[in-house]
Parts: C-alpha cells; structure tokens; sequence
C-alpha cells in the first residue's frame, strides 16, 4: 500500500494535470510543447491538434491474483505454499482458481496451461474456469479461442440489463472477461471486432466507476486525443482506488503527453512499487527516464520490461527510436470520436465515483 506521503504526491500530481487540462490542454496550446511535438512529426503548427497517445495497455497490465498486491514483497514463498497445497488437493476450487492465477501473472504460461485444464474438467458447470484458462489462451495469442469464451459471458450480461434490478451479481470474472475482449478486439477479425466493441462499449459506459472499466475508458481517451474527459476520469478514479498501478501509470502517460517528465516519472515509481511487473509502466517508465536525458538507466528499465516480454524485443540501436516521444505521442486533428454508451445516472464521469448516501 502506497503510505500517506506517496498518496499526497498522487493527488497533487492529479491536481496539477487536471489544472493543465481546464487550459484547453486538449487543443496543445502551450506554445513550446506544440513546438516539440510539430518538430517531431514534421507538422505544420496548429492550435486544433490534439496530442494523442498511440499505444494502448496490454494483457501484461491487469494483474489477477485477488491477493497479488499484499504478497509482492514475498512472492516467492506465496507461490511455494500455492504449488504445494495445489499438488496435494488440485481438485479443490478455491487452491485451482488462486494458483491458475497467480502463474499467469508470474508469466508462467506453461505451468498455468495444466491447471487451467485440470480445472475446466473439474468445474465443468463453473464459468471462472472458462474465463481464466481465456485469459491464459490470449497471453499466448489464441484470440479466437479467447473471444469465444469471453464473448458469450460477456453478452450475457447486456442481455441481463448490465446495471439494475434484473442484472444480477457482477462477480470478477465478468469484470476480467470484459476487459480481456477489450484488449483483444484488435487482433479479431473486423466483423467480430465489430460485435465486441459493441458489447464492450455498452458494458463501460454504464459502469465506469468500476477501476477497470475506468482504466478502459481512460486508455481510449488518451488514445482519442480526448484528454480533458481523461482527466476528469483520472480524479474520479484515483479518489476512490489510490492505490491501483494501473490508473496510476495511466495518469503519468498523460503527465508525459502534457511534457511533464519529472511528474511522470514519480508517478511511473509510484505504480512500481506497488506492481513491478506492469508491462506498460515499465515502458513508459523508461521513456519518462529517456524523456529526462537519462539515457543508461531508461536502457537499462527497457530491458526489465523486454524480460516480462521478450516478444517485445527492441535491438539495441533501436532503442533510442523507441523511447523517443514521436514514437508513442503523436499530433492529429481534432475530430468527433465514438462516444462510449453512458447511462443516466453517469454522465458526469467524475461523480460516478462519489458513493450514494
């Protein structure tokens, strides 16, 4: 947990970002960082760009072990109690679910495959099974067999109403399913990527004060060039979930888009310390840290993210191309985005997170 100190920091981090953005930050008007950016991309100067992020978060990023943040300090010994329990009663629901999760999240893939086919014959009628041994095919890039059994989980809970009386339970597996399909929509074909968005979409709007339907909607933002509705977001977010690496590396990208590089970086240690092993905070950690002419230590954080993913794989003269901010910000015009489907009681995103009385 991030003590009281480091949570100040957070908030007044977020504070000044969503100052910057009432300034039209949207519209890139601060002079010397359009100048920055037009240089970058070879662009003519205007003040209807917008800077946009041209990434998006990755499986690598959402951590599903309930327990994984209060054990990170002793992993080792968690997972060695884990493994010795499951090989003594793997048929036990509970001692399955907790270790098939916390080897996908230590990446180890191969290991988590046999669990998560044990547990699928054990726990036939259970869909958890079913949504994890998903998430465990789309880390090793099965997306179709991820879509078909996220997907139908997913529209169930849109055909149940999503929100209200008729909705049922939201339990984490419905959470994990959706954000599954939205991180792998893009590698669908279109008229199945089509469908999901859909879903998706419809899922998100009407729930965004759930962390990471937040993170979802944020990433899009970010990505749309829509960062004042990112900002708002963030504030409401990050009051209600503090510690959550994720909204936290979300909110030092947009630090970094605004050229704030030293607020970035404290922000991309905050989410370290509490998950090393978030894929794109380690990348863009090392960007804060190239950003800031710290060229060995950005190097050297590169490769610890090239460790949690070889497939990532950036040759050492590349690596100044891949830090560089033209590769990940990028300078567009301003256009109307697709909105994600809000409900009533959530149009103002940053109330969304104020708890009813």
């Amino acid at each position: 947990m991030l003590s009281r100190n480091k949570k100040t920091i957070v908030s007044l981090l977020l504070l000044v970002l969503v100052f910057a953005f009432s300034y039209s930050f949207a519209e890139v008007e601060d002079k010397n960082e359009a100048q920055i950016l037009d240089k970058q991309q070879g662009t003519v100067k205007s003040s209807s760009k917008s800077a946009i992020w041209t990434e998006t978060l990755t499986l690598q990023d959402f951590f599903l072990s309930p327990d994984y943040s209060e054990v990170m300090g002793k992993i080792k010994e968690y997972k060695k109690v884990l493994a010795k329990t499951y090989s003594e009663t793997p048929s036990v629901f509970s001692t399955a679910i907790y270790y098939g999760l916390l080897l996908i999240d230590l990446g180890e893939l191969e290991k988590a495959k046999l669990v998560w086919n044990g547990a699928l014959k054990d726990f036939r009628s259970n869909e958890t099974p079913k949504a994890y041994k998903a998430w465990l095919d789309a880390r090793l890039g099965n997306y179709q067999a991820a879509k078909d059994a996220w997907y139908p989980i997913a529209k169930q809970k849109v055909d149940d109403g999503i929100i209200g009386s008729h909705a049922g339970i939201w339990l984490v597996h419905h959470t994990d399913s959706v954000v599954g399909l939205y991180l792998i929509k893009d590698y669908l074909p279109e008229t199945q990527r089509e469908e999901v968005s859909r879903v998706v979409d419809s899922i998100v709007g009407s729930i965004p004060q759930n962390p990471k339907f937040a993170a979802i909607l944020i990433n899009e933002y970010l990505k749309s060039g829509q960062l004042e509705k990112a900002a708002v977001l963030l504030a409401g977010a990050l009051q209600t979930n503090p510690d959550d690496p994720v909204l936290i590396t979300l909110l030092g990208i947009a630090q970094l888009m605004k050229n704030h590089h030293d607020e970035a970086l404290q922000l991309f240690d905050r989410a370290r310390e509490i998950n090393p092993n978030i894929l794109t905070n380690r990348i863009m950690r090392a960007r804060a840290l190239f950003a800031l002419h710290k060229e060995k230590e950005s190097f050297e954080e590169l490769d610890e993210a090239m460790k949690l993913n070889p497939d990532l794989n950036i040759a050492e003269n590349k690596k100044k191309k891949y830090l560089a901010a033209k590769s990940y910000i990028a300078l567009k015009k301003l256009k109307k985005e697709k909105e994600f489907k809000e409900s009533k009681e959530d149009k103002d995103l940053s109330k969304a997170f104020v708890p009813k009385n």
